[in-house]
């Protein structure tokens, strides 16, 4: 499943309308670290928020024009709500940003145990227009079943006891009757 979001291009492209210029290089990039790559949640879970960091390594300011995104299933969706409220616009050259809310993963109630991947591309250029992949962040979701609740020891000890009490008692009580 692969998706577009056009939530910050709208923008992009009036910047570059009203004459913002940036110098145009054959290839840029940038970094993203998430900082939870690999997160595990117990079945029933439906949101699951990833953070990251981006910086410009390059000496070119990058404009963050959009994302897109893939899963390994149909259970999840990626919600990028979180890079079109919180990532930057651009970053100038060698800058970076501090750890923010970059997507959630949404699960369905039914998701089965397991583990599932997908990767978060984040799109733009050296302008406002433009819609190169700039950065891919892989990320993974194990899906775990509920414990299984077991007694404790402490627990199941008194339990014994209390029931041979009361079978003691009965016994002794019918034992007293046919006296």
């Amino acid at each position: 499943m692969k998706r577009i979001s056009w939530g910050k291009t709208s923008l992009a492209v009036v910047l570059a309308l009203t004459g913002v210029k940036a110098s145009h290089a054959d290839s840029v990039n940038i970094n993203v670290t998430l900082t939870q790559s690999i997160q595990t949640v117990t079945q029933g879970t439906t949101s699951v928020a990833f953070d990251a960091m981006i910086s410009n390594p390059s000496a070119d300011t990058i404009y963050l024009n959009g994302d897109s995104w893939t899963t390994s299933s149909a259970f999840l969706a990626v919600d990028d709500a979180p890079f079109n409220n919180n990532a930057p616009l651009s970053l100038v050259a060698g800058a970076s940003t501090a750890p923010f809310e970059i997507f959630d993963v949404l699960l369905g109630t039914n998701t089965p145990a397991g583990t599932y991947g997908g990767t978060f591309s984040i799109l733009g250029g050296t302008d406002g227009a433009t819609l190169n992949d700039l950065a891919d962040a892989n990320f993974s979701i194990t899906v775990a079943s509920p414990p299984v609740v077991v007694p404790e020891p402490g627990f199941l000890i008194p339990s014994v006891l209390a029931i041979g009490a009361v079978l003691v008692i009965r016994q002794r009580g019918s034992a007293s009757q046919n006296s």
